[in-house]
């Protein structure tokens, strides 16, 4: 087989696999509270949020479920996230702030501040949020009706993406992209396999007892994609899985700068290919086969006259491909649309943060995040 061919035939089942994903996701529904309802602790770990957490908070002191506490955990904060969160504890008894403990050798920040939240809650039901989601009336209410219809141990939700900037509008979409393109989304309710797993760290909804049976936080402290550690962790103890659309219910804008996703992507690629180069190096050449290469390769085609060549038409059908499925995925998570025309641009700028990744961890200073460095070459999970 030729090797347009076989690019041909790739891209195809990434279009094959995206299209069943996207036919087969399903939404939370916004409801209300009905019936008996558990007590939820959300849990809100923050660190130098000061430009998010006012509004977080807010949306939060204005939820339709009857029985929830909010606890804030300030993460040794440098600006004013710690002085806004009191201001709503002081005037709303559903609010706590606690101050973090130093962070001790061998864990992530974020593992140790949810561990550290966890420890406090009271709920039968633990929802861990990002400081930076913006919640719906009916979040919670629909959150928890939807663990159970479902019945999961766990239950992640995928909020809408907001995005401000050029560069987050095209960076952005290739975690729906990579994730919808390449994890067949109904095995991983329908199979136990721990590798076909997943969980989004800016909504999580435990069962209280399957999040001490799993070992919580502890259990992935060393682990900088905790979130998706976890959804592992869940289905090798034998529970169900939830991984469910939030947009109608949950929003969040991860990032509002080109430095602010260079160093975030940073934190996390190389770590999530489990500090292995090989594996890095080679999805990166696989993204580059198939979304950089087709496009300089039709672009040249088209200056060279060439498009009565039979190669020509199989490349026409590579880029078709992609920009079809950005355009799919667009839709559905409704994403501005022009993106998909740069995405080659967009995959350019995945393999310069991949170098970059590897090159803090290989380099000895580790990972960095609000100004902590992380060297975790393997994450270190218990069972």
């Amino acid at each position: 087989m030729a090797y347009n061919e076989v690019i041909l035939l790739a891209i195809s089942l990434m279009g094959v696999t995206a299209l069943i994903n996207v036919l087969s996701f399903r939404s939370v529904r916004p409801v209300g509270p009905t019936g008996d309802v558990p007590m939820i602790s959300v849990l809100l770990p923050a660190r130098n949020e000061e430009r998010n957490i006012g509004l977080v908070l807010s949306t939060l002191s204005d939820q339709d479920y009857p029985r929830y506490e909010v606890i804030i955990l300030d993460d040794s904060s440098g600006d004013a996230t710690g002085r806004i969160a009191r201001q709503w504890s002081d005037t709303d008894s559903r609010f706590r702030v606690i101050r973090g403990e130093p962070l001790p050798k061998g864990w992530g920040g974020k593992s140790f501040a949810c561990h550290q939240l966890a420890q406090e809650a009271s709920g039968d039901l633990l929802l861990f949020i990002d400081a930076d989601t913006i919640h719906s009336r009916r979040s919670i209410s629909s959150a928890v009706a939807e663990l159970s219809r479902s019945r999961a141990g766990l239950l992640t939700v995928i909020p809408r993406q907001v995005t401000g900037s050029f560069w987050e509008k095209v960076i952005l979409p290739l975690l729906h992209f990579s994730t919808f393109c390449f994890l067949p989304m109904p095995l991983v309710t329908l199979t136990r396999s721990p590798k076909l797993a997943m969980a989004n760290g800016q909504f999580m909804l435990f069962r209280r007892d399957v999040y001490r049976l799993v070992g919580g936080h502890e259990a992935v402290r060393t682990a900088l994609v905790e979130d998706v550690w976890l959804s592992r962790l869940v289905k090798e103890h034998g529970f169900p899985l939830a991984i469910r659309d939030g947009a109608d219910v949950v929003s969040c804008r991860m990032y509002q700068s080109l430095p602010e996703v260079w160093a975030g992507f940073s934190k996390n690629l190389f770590a999530g290919f489990e500090y292995s180069l090989p594996m890095i190096s080679a999805v990166m050449m696989f993204n580059a086969l198939t979304s950089i290469v087709p496009f300089v390769a039709l672009v040249g085609g088209l200056v060279a006259g060439g498009s009565t060549d039979p190669w020509f038409s199989q490349v026409v059908g590579q880029t078709a491909i992609i920009i079809a499925i950005r355009l799919l995925i667009a839709l559905r998570f409704r994403l501005d649309l022009w993106p998909a025309l740069v995405h080659p641009v967009a995959m350019v700028m995945l393999i310069g943060i991949a170098v970059n990744s590897c090159r803090w961890v290989l380099g000895g200073g580790g990972a960095q995040w609000k100004g902590r460095a992380y060297d975790f070459r393997k994450p270190r999970v218990t069972h």
